[in-house]
This record gives C-alpha cells, structure tokens and sequence, in this order.
C-alpha cells in the first residue's frame, strides 16, 4: 500500500477591468488618444492580497503480489483524488459578471486497475 497526500497553496485572485471610452470620458474630459476605444487596467487588487482555497489531493495505490511458477503477477489498484477535491486551477480574471468563474478545477476521482506479469 502507499498513498501521496499533496496541499498545495491556492491560486492568487488576480482582476484586470477594461473601461470604455465612455466609462472615461466623463472624468478624463476627453477621449482616448490615438483612437483606442479601450484602456485596461491590469492589477486592481495588489498582487499577492488574496488567494483561493488550498488545493489538497490524495492519493492511492493498493498493489498485491502472486507468484504462478516461475512468473510473478503484480495486481495494482490505483485511486486518484480520493476526497473528490474540486479546488479552482485557473479562473477568469477579468473584472465583471463573469470574474473569479473557474475555468480549471482538480479532476475528479479516477480508478485506474492494472497488471504487470515477470516471467
């Protein structure tokens, strides 16, 4: 039997808005040079401020032995997320309806069997 037990820091919140020219307009008191129709703030909240939660996975591996003759059968049985984690890989980071939506969660619970044969 072994197991990998993983808790890993979460990802940092990141947010960048994208104003319009008319969201700027009136505090800027003109438009945009250069024809630009939009300006992007790229780090609204300091780097570093906020994370998600921690990601945490564990793992197993059940393996068994038989000897047939002169060959030998290792059984293996493999469970990948036991807990069935969901923790946020990636998400969407621009400032909006749609900001801190995950894009990437931790796969889910896998079992995988498998044999190797030594003669």
């Amino acid at each position: 039997m072994s197991g990998n037990f993983q808790s890993l820091p979460g990802i940092p919140i990141v947010a960048s808005f994208v104003a319009t020219n008319a969201q700027i307009l009136p505090s800027l008191g003109r438009n945009l040079s250069g024809g630009s129709t939009t300006a992007t703030l790229s780090s609204v909240i300091a780097p570093g401020a906020l994370y998600e939660s921690r990601i945490n996975q564990l793992d197993l591996r059940l393996t068994k032995i038989i000897k047939v003759g002169r060959s030998r059968i290792h059984g293996m049985f493999d469970v990948y997320n036991v807990l069935n984690g969901r923790a946020i890989l990636s998400e969407n980071s621009r400032y909006g309806s749609a900001w801190l939506t995950p894009t990437q969660i931790l796969d889910a619970r896998l079992v995988k069997f498998g044999a190797r044969v030594d003669f």
